[in-house]
């Protein structure tokens, strides 16, 4: 009965317009939850109360992931005991309300250094998993993209006449973003001579990262994840070098180098100017610098 109750809680949230990566990931930290439940002893989602859920709360702070992906997995659980209650399963939301802690700033963001250590390594790979896992990074880190995003690429997304992507962001949300020279020339050997060796005979995809293991098929979003861990342990990369740190290293190398926030915010496909704008405080140096320079009291 409970699974079919979490079936249509997810069915819920399609019928909202909410994306389907979005709702795997409520799914997952749905998972999570009836794991710890089982764990103290409590074998059914209506036998959990509010001193299980706070249990379980504080049980994520334990656990290596960023404040974001905690949040997540909270509000999973919070969203899911909200249905029962408007659809008649419970009287009260026995959950304490989650509340977001993070800036949506990682703890680290690589430096330049490790960055130019990971291309470095990663480049003098021949494998051809290898070589797609170097312009995954490369694309994180050069045209500042989520993991969704990034796993949402297709080939025709790519305009090599005009050296720009097209990018399927948040709430299904399109934008268009500059390639870069470079990447220009990294997606095109990728296309020819590394894509094809990854795909199984008569198996036809539009996906750009396609899969090894699966012939071919397009990469699932959480093998994403599994490529940066992957990365980290073969060739000892720092542990900043993740598709999220990527991105936040995008923003904050162009907003240092003078490019002006309202056009990085247009390339990370932020809606508000102010979400932008946090990247401003990882940078205090530079700021004091540049207020020393330019400011006729500085």
């Amino acid at each position: 009965m409970e699974c079919e109750i979490i079936n249509d809680f997810c069915d819920s949230l399609r019928r909202t317009g909410m994306h389907p990566d979005t709702i795997e990931d409520y799914r997952r930290g749905i998972d999570c939850f009836i794991a710890f439940l089982s764990k103290e002893k409590v074998f059914s989602l209506f036998a959990a109360q509010r001193h299980h859920i706070a249990g379980y709360y504080l049980s994520l702070t334990d656990q290596v992931m960023s404040s974001s992906t905690r949040y997540k997995k909270s509000r999973a659980v919070y969203a899911l005991f909200e249905y029962l209650r408007e659809s008649g399963y419970i009287l009260l939301n026995p959950c304490p309300k989650p509340l977001r802690k993070s800036n949506g700033m990682p703890r680290t963001i690589p430096g330049r250094d490790s960055l130019q250590n990971a291309y470095r390594r990663l480049r003098r790979s021949i494998k051809p998993f290898d070589m797609r896992d170097y312009l995954l990074m490369d694309m994180a880190y050069s045209c500042g993209l989520r993991r969704c995003e990034l796993h949402r690429l297709n080939v025709g997304d790519i305009s090599a006449n005009t050296g720009t992507i097209k990018v399927r962001g948040k709430g299904s949300h399109e934008r268009v973003v500059p390639l870069g020279r470079q990447t220009l020339r990294n997606v095109n050997h990728y296309l020819y001579h590394v894509r094809p060796k990854l795909m199984k005979a008569g198996n036809v995809t539009n996906a750009l990262f396609v899969s090894w293991n699966n012939g071919g098929k397009r990469m699932h979003l959480y093998s994403i994840n599994a490529v940066f861990h992957r990365l980290r342990k073969r060739f000892g990369f720092d542990r900043s070098i993740t598709p999220h740190s990527l991105r936040h290293a995008f923003a904050t190398d162009l907003i240092r180098n003078g490019a002006p926030v309202q056009d990085v915010s247009k390339m990370l496909g932020h809606r508000k100017l102010e979400t932008t704008q946090v990247y401003t405080r990882l940078m205090p140096n530079d700021l004091r610098k540049c207020h020393a320079r330019y400011h006729p009291r500085g």
